[in-house]
């Protein structure tokens, strides 16, 4: 087959399967501009957010700091230091981190191109002296980096100066703070990286805590022809570096690995990594993570964190010729064990392995065509006691979705529309024990509790059609699972899923045709012929006009009309995506036989 045609068809296969499937645009939208969000101040151009412990928010922006617990909002100045000041013409600070560093609330910033940082001390905060202060900010707030806090231990992607002076342009991943010795990645492990995210894997065997960094780079082994690869990488937390001379500052344990999303079957990938999120749940840890492809549409796909391990384990060395070297590359030795030199210099030499991390099932856990910047996971007991997972999306300008994974895939159960004014999507987190998810951008904040049922409350039937585990009917409203005993809740996450005694009404006077109206509201004794799943029942009042048209047992969502002949009037039930599966097949059908005549 000719390259062209078959780039014709996997095209038409990816259009049609992502056209094809009707749950993946959001069944309600939920409007609610202003009731869970709130306006900062003032525009911040380059904002970074922290969550504390008491669920309240710090927003950095230029020389100031922002503390809102959602009642109150605090604001300090935090300005570049006068000293650094003196005689230069540009003199700002922008905040770039705001966390807990060595138990002190800490906020470090660009310091008119000198980086450092300040801790709090009561309503001030006070200069730092650490010696490694200047890798915990850019020098510019638009710089991509990565700072991870494990405990004491403290890890940045930022350079530092040399001895004499002259900044290290080169990127690598080191330990600035911590227990030595402080290590750092080889020269070769990363190629113009962009990072997405770092965490920390802990195991009952501490030996076996692991460092997972997520990034992408430039392509330049020719494997594949993207331009730029997605990543994992994974360190050992206790590497304790290696037994050469020339190598004992290196992370002896660094590999990494290509990360793949998509559908094998059916050829089409996401190639670009946005977001990762660690769901430490009930039913196993997974990484999930959020990909786009060259047209900006979007998927997501899932790794069980022991796959990523015996990835790590079993595959060999991209490159690598040497097969026994007594102690394989990445493995986790007691500390202050070194590994051996030739092993080390395979893993830094070799840093890539042979094979690629493929997600469960070889498939993406759900796609579409929105471009979404953010995600989360949350997990959920729902009535029937079984544990439900909720992708939580975020568009560009700060739209929620909230997709449930179900037993035959995914339904977007609802879109959340929560701030005011368009602007930017910089940050969302999850608190998973309250099952509120934070976000901001750079305009506003919000706080948006996930078991918000509002949007399901005009009846039964929505409420339980919706598939979000989180809502279930009881008293006659919509309400959420977590403020009632589940043996209460009326919740059926099947498609199938119908109320009891719930109807749907519509009223037809003085809508659609006059003339229709007219027919209809003469013929009291009129029946209806049935096309679709809902039963119906037709009332007339003769004394108003009014037709009275009673829909029962709906199974999903969609249009009613009626027409009449005469004494007889025929109501049509129309599904509202039936429309859009007819001109897939038929997209699909007219590409395959466009190629059979080519």
């Amino acid at each position: 087959m000719k390259p062209y045609i078959l780039i014709l068809l996997r095209l038409s296969v990816f259009f049609t399967m992502i056209l094809c499937n009707k749950r993946m645009d959001p069944r309600v939208t939920h409007p609610v501009r202003g009731h869970w969000s709130s306006s900062l101040p003032k525009q911040v151009a380059n904002p970074i957010f922290y969550q504390s412990e008491d669920h309240s928010l710090f927003i950095g922006g230029e020389e100031i700091l922002y503390h809102y617990n959602f009642e109150i909002m605090k604001n300090y100045t935090i300005g570049a230091d006068p000293n650094i000041c003196q005689g230069k013409p540009y003199c700002k600070n922008y905040v770039t981190f705001v966390g807990q560093l060595l138990e002190k609330l800490t906020v470090c910033g660009t310091n008119a191109y000198n980086p450092g940082c300040w801790a709090m001390a009561g309503e001030q905060f006070e200069k730092l002296s650490y010696p490694w202060a200047e890798q915990m900010a850019p020098l510019t707030p638009e710089i991509n980096h990565n700072i991870l806090i494990a405990g004491d231990q403290v890890y940045s992607t930022l350079s530092r100066k040399s001895n004499n002076g002259v900044s290290m342009m080169k990127t690598f991943f080191r330990k600035i703070h911590g227990k030595t010795p402080l290590l750092y990645t080889g020269d070769k492990f990363l190629r113009q990286p962009k990072f997405v995210k770092s965490i920390v894997v802990e195991k009952e065997d501490k030996i076996q805590d692991k460092i997972l960094l997520f990034f992408s780079e430039d392509n330049i082994e020719s494997r594949t022809l993207e331009k730029r690869l997605s990543m994992v990488a994974q360190l050992c937390k206790e590497d304790s570096g290696s037994t050469g001379v020339n190598t004992r500052y290196v992370f002896s344990t660094a590999l990494k690995a290509r990360m793949m999303c998509g559908n094998q079957l059916s050829g089409q990938y996401y190639p670009h990594l946005q977001d990762i999120y660690f769901l430490q749940g009930k039913t196993g840890n997974v990484i999930y993570g959020l990909f786009t492809n060259s047209w900006n549409h979007s998927a997501v796909c899932s790794y069980d964190i022991e796959d990523i391990e015996n990835l790590f384990k079993s595959s060999s060395l991209w490159g690598s010729s040497k097969k026994d070297l007594g102690i394989r590359p990445g493995t986790c030795l007691p500390p202050p064990t070194k590994t051996p030199e030739q092993t080390s210099e395979e893993a830094i030499n070799h840093p890539e392995l042979t094979e690629w991390l493929w997600p469960l099932k070889n498939s993406t856990v759900m796609q579409n065509l929105y471009y979404y910047r953010k995600m989360v996971v949350d997990e959920i007991t729902a009535a029937n006691e079984n544990i439900y997972r909720i992708l939580v999306l975020a568009t560009d300008d700060g739209n929620v979705h909230k997709v449930v994974e179900l037993e035959d895939g995914v339904v977007n159960a609802l879109e959340v529309i929560p701030f005011n004014l368009e602007g930017k999507l910089h940050f969302m987190e999850l608190k998973s024990n309250t099952h509120v998810l934070y976000l901001g951008t750079t305009h506003e904040v919000a706080r948006l509790p996930l078991d918000d049922c509002d949007a399901y409350n005009k009846s039964c039937t929505d409420c339980i059609q919706s598939g979000d585990p989180f809502c279930g009917w009881i008293n006659g409203k919509c309400e959420s699972v977590l403020n009632h005993n589940r043996s209460m809740i009326y919740q059926n996450l099947s498609e199938n899923a119908t109320c009891e005694h719930d109807s749907t009404i519509l009223f037809l006077k003085g809508n659609g045709d006059a003339s229709t109206n007219k027919e209809l509201s003469t013929t009291p004794d009129s029946t209806i012929r049935n096309k679709g799943d809902p039963k119906m029942i037709l009332k007339h009042d003769p004394i108003d006009g009014t037709l009275e048209l009673k829909i029962t047992k709906v199974m999903y969502p969609g249009e009613y009309k009626c027409t009449s002949k005469e004494k007889e009037a025929e109501c049509l039930f129309s599904v509202t995506d039936t429309g859009t599966t007819i001109q897939c097949i038929w997209i699909l059908v007219s590409t395959v036989l466009l190629l059979i005549l080519m």
